[in-house]
């Protein structure tokens, strides 16, 4: 950004302020017992479809953390409710614009606000990604490279591992006991794994270290969707 920095006061836009109260005041005066009805246009409708389209690509694949998944997933009613929102706002902020304007039959959201809430919706999820990073701690980032060993049979193969079989491999971010056992509660909480207690019979509930595989990883299964262990 440019090293100089001028304070500048100058007065709201007045008119700006109005038409923004003018398309609140028109919208508030629609006739809830007449409720009107709007689509896409054809040319937005498409736009919708591709947007859509690769949209969820990214939320059924496996690159993305599940917290930010969770959240893209709502993308899917956002952008429609944007471009109807802009739409309307588009319409009563014509002069002279009332509730007259909308009939029961025919309302197209235009390829223009499409296109503004597919631009709202991009830039929304360049900050989302902002923010979820914080999420990708050491213990998920281990937790995610157990499971990529874990899919690739590097490590329990014959369904039953431990702590040990892991970090004797030096893997990166699984080199230490107290790595594995992280990512491996984080993986048993997504349902990948489950932790074998008491096998040796010497104390009821007491944790071995041992894990047993859900087959079901290996049947395609991924870790956002938290196979059944049971």
């Amino acid at each position: 950004m440019p090293p100089n920095w001028t304070y500048v006061d100058r007065a709201p836009d007045s008119v700006s302020e109005q038409r923004v109260a003018d398309v609140f005041s028109r919208l508030v005066a629609l006739d809830p017992e007449k409720p009107t009805r709007f689509r896409f246009a054809d040319d937005a409708q498409e736009l919708f479809v591709d947007w859509l389209t690769q949209l969820e690509a990214k939320v059924r694949g496996d690159e993305l953390h599940p917290a930010l998944i969770s959240h893209l997933a709502k993308y899917r009613r956002l952008m429609p409710s944007l471009a109807l929102l802009l739409e309307l706002a588009e319409l009563t902020s014509s002069v002279g614009s009332d509730g007259s304007l909308f009939t029961d039959m025919q309302n197209f959201v235009t390829l223009k606000s499409a296109q503004r809430a597919a631009g709202w919706c991009e830039y929304l999820e360049s900050h989302a990604h902002r923010v979820y990073s914080c999420v990708m701690s050491p213990q998920l980032r281990a937790a995610k490279e157990l499971a990529e060993k874990i899919k690739q049979r590097k490590v329990g193969a014959d369904g039953v591992f431990s702590c040990r079989d892991v970090y004797l491999k030096g893997w990166t971010g699984l080199d230490t006991p107290e790595a594995v056992k992280m990512a491996a509660e984080v993986l048993e909480d997504a349902g990948w794994i489950r932790e074998l207690r008491n096998e040796s019979g010497s104390s009821v509930g007491r944790p071995s270290n041992r894990y047993e595989v859900n087959p079901k990883v290996w049947a395609g299964t991924t870790v956002d969707e938290e196979p059944d262990v049971s």
